[in-house]
């Protein structure tokens, strides 16, 4: 796991400006100066042309970086290829850098386009609805990670007028994607070369645990860092060999977790001759070194002992060399020292469980080759040593086996006379055979069957992404375009509809990530955002987990009713409160034709909705705007995605302050007012209009709903005018 500085509260200032992405594709492979990784650039949209297993089979190192800052999308062809670069790249630890936004939405909403990959950074659109102004901002994984869940709240300041800016509704979604997924490791050849080529400002774990090595004839040397709770004992094991040092100047330790360092020792004591242990730091020896592995190979070089000075009142740990010192060491005494401050005599601080492990070391023979092969080794630097954890696997060498000469002789001899037989043969029936006249070559040849070739639809350029049942918006420059994309249907008619409210469904969401009223932030959205997301994630499950039996099918089914039914809801209540800003009339749409089960036929529809800016804008103002009533209570139009969230929502008024006469009868804000008498509401200001029309008679009945509770009638009285 990488870890860097505490992060501020708010969202790391943007690193790149918005660039032109093209749609043809291209690739190219390079490998810096390391050696080890390898850097997968990827460019324009993945297609067919993107030859995933080819392209994967050509890598030839374990460390691979995918950088797609330049990627426009993944074409359905190029999602299928794409997985087959994931599964043959399965043994490579696989990093995706600088991913687009365009390839961030797509990978947040087709399920299994992150694979096993780690997602180290991308980028996320702020967006200004004053201005339109889009913000391309940078987020670093590990980095961020910490308070990553609160980042699709954010907003930031916009650079261009001033207004704020939020963080548009894929790239926040996909937060909670990242957020749920496992914590990872950078490689530390990985993180240099991300740090020296992208200047990404984050820093090694120095929790994490490493092993490096160099074996020198009988000579193995093991330097070991991080926390020793998370050593690989099985895999370090197969590390040593010989004589083996092991050197644990850089490790950490929990003193309750030593059990994986004890089972390495257990399992490395039968394949080395000597394991002696350096530098061990300060409680490591009593905590870690249990006393019988002392009487078998292990060996104790040196480890740290802490000194106090009476005078400076401190505390320091300093190396004591267990060959230097042995017979005081074995009486339970530490060697004396004197403080390099104020040269007073230093004082041992030694536990009684330090006492009890110096009094069993072990008698070490002295060996200079050996003293100087470790010194060596200490300063090499990483790079010069191999990573103990990713070693080669070592293939036996199949021992040659011995021919006798004579039967050698005698069996080549029996092969060349076999030979001439079969050639004298072809030759003499070549002479005797009769010429053959070909007649009509043509119809003897052996005719060329090209393989099939994939089908080749011609989409156009508005679709950017084929996953059923999903839908999308854009910022394009003087427009919002939204798309919608139906599930496999039986008719065209019903896929239409359905694409249709897909896309203005998508419009709703917008529009709401576009509103920057507080209330509405802190109340609307959430009132609605957790209802639509269960519904999403649902159907996503139930596609995953889809079986052809008739229990999976059934569940598939109600979970796609469910995603329709809550668009449909949605959508009528925008039509009927969001006035002309609404789109009555596709932009465009597209169709495709695919054989189902049992020989029927089953349609994907692609709808596209393009909704002028000034249209966004009054849409925006529309559910954004408060209207006083009565002096004192206000109200918002409600939103229609509060359908996903009370399925008999049909419009109204959304009370955001109240103050008298609607307090005495109990309302409050977050109320939602169904109607006035026997008129149903379809906005605040009808809200208003109807409630000043009733102060002739003073007397008011309005139909009122909280919550999940069911609606009810409450009558007010108003006062005197």
């Amino acid at each position: 796991m990488t870890t860097a500085p505490s992060a501020p509260s708010a969202p790391p200032a943007p690193i790149a400006t918005a660039i032109q992405i093209p749609d043809k594709f291209g690739f190219s492979l390079s490998k810096p100066g390391t050696g080890g990784i390898t850097v997968l650039t990827l460019t324009g949209t993945l297609s067919e042309e993107f030859e995933g297993r080819k392209v994967a089979e050509s890598i030839r190192t374990k460390k691979l970086i995918v950088d797609m800052r330049r990627v426009r999308r993944l074409a359905s062809w190029g999602m299928s290829e794409w997985v087959d670069f994931l599964r043959i790249t399965a043994e490579c630890d696989l990093y995706l850098v600088e991913c687009s936004t365009y390839a961030v939405s797509q990978i947040n909403l087709v399920t299994g386009l992150l694979g096993h990959a780690k997602l180290v950074s991308y980028y996320a659109s702020y967006r200004c609805p004053d201005c339109t102004q889009e913000l391309e901002t940078l987020f670093l994984i590990p980095r961020d990670r910490d308070r990553i869940r609160s980042l699709p709240n954010s907003a930031r300041d916009c650079p261009n007028c001033g207004g704020r800016a939020r963080l548009e509704e894929y790239p926040a979604a996909f937060f909670d994607t990242i957020a749920d997924r496992a914590q990872f490791d950078l490689d530390d050849e990985v993180l240099a070369h991300l740090r020296a080529t992208y200047k990404y400002e984050i820093s090694p774990d120095l929790t994490r645990f490493r092993a490096l090595r160099r074996v020198q004839k009988a000579y193995t040397y093991l330097r070991l860092s991080g926390s020793v709770s998370s050593m690989p004992g099985e895999v370090l094991t197969k590390a040593v060999e010989g004589t083996t040092l092991v050197d644990l100047e850089h490790i950490t330790f929990d003193p309750a977790q030593v059990t994986a360092w004890q089972a390495f020792v257990t399992a490395a004591m039968p394949k080395v001759s000597s394991l002696q242990l350096a530098s061990c730091p300060p409680g490591f020896l009593e905590t870690a070194v249990r006393p019988e592995d002392l009487t078998s190979k292990l060996k104790v070089r040196s480890f740290a002992v802490l000194y106090d000075c009476a005078t400076c009142n401190t505390t320091t740990p300093r190396m004591v060399d267990v060959a230097e010192n042995l017979e005081q060491l074995v009486t339970g005494m530490a060697p004396k020292g004197r403080c390099d401050t104020c040269r007073t005599q230093l004082v041992a601080s030694l536990t009684p469980g330090q006492i009890t492990l110096m009094r069993a070391l072990p008698a070490r023979q002295r060996d200079p080759a050996l003293d100087k092969f470790l010194v060596t080794m200490r300063e090499l630097p990483p790079d010069k040593l191999e990573n103990a954890l990713a070693l080669p696997i070592k293939q036996a060498a199949r021992p040659a086996e011995s021919v006798p000469a004579v039967p050698l002789v005698w069996g080549l001899l029996a092969l060349l006379i076999a030979g001439l037989a079969v050639v004298g043969l072809v030759l003499w029936k070549d002479r005797n055979a009769p010429e053959v006249v070909e007649t009509n070559p043509t119809t003897a040849a052996i005719p060329i069957v090209d393989p099939p070739q994939r089908p080749a639809f011609t989409r156009p350029e508005w679709i950017m992404s084929d996953v059923p049942s999903s839908a999308y918006c854009h910022d394009m420059i003087n427009r919002l375009m939204c798309v919608g994309i139906s599930s496999y249907r039986g008719t065209r008619d019903e896929a239409v509809a359905e694409a249709g409210d897909a896309a203005l469904e998508e419009l709703v969401a917008a529009v709401g990530l576009k509103i920057v009223n507080p209330f509405f932030q802190n109340t609307v959205i959430p009132g609605y955002s957790a209802a639509r997301t269960k519904a999403f994630s649902a159907l996503q499950a139930a596609e995953l987990d889809r079986t052809s039996d008739a229990a999976g099918v059934a569940a598939y089914a109600a979970a796609g009713d469910v995603v329709r039914q809550g668009r449909k809801r949605v959508v009528d209540n925008l039509r009927a409160s969001g006035g002309v800003a609404v789109p009555t009339q596709r932009s465009d749409w597209y169709w495709e034709e695919y054989a189902g089960e049992a020989g029927k036929k089953e349609t994907l529809v692609f709808v596209r909705y393009d909704v002028s800016i000034d249209s966004v804008r009054t849409l925006v103002d529309k559910y954004a705007t408060t209207t006083t009533v009565l002096g004192s209570t206000t109200a918002m139009t409600a939103f229609p995605a509060l359908s996903w969230q009370q399925p008999d929502f049909t419009g109204g008024a959304y009370l955001t302050k109240v103050g008298k006469p609607f307090d005495d009868v109990g309302l409050a804000e977050q109320h939602l007012v169904l109607a006035i008498g026997d008129q149903p509401l379809k906005d605040a200001p009808a809200f208003a209009r109807l409630v000043d029309a009733a102060k002739a008679t003073r007397e008011l009945t309005m139909t009122v709903k909280s919550g999940d509770a069911p609606a009810r009638q409450v009558s007010v009285r108003l006062p005197r005018r």
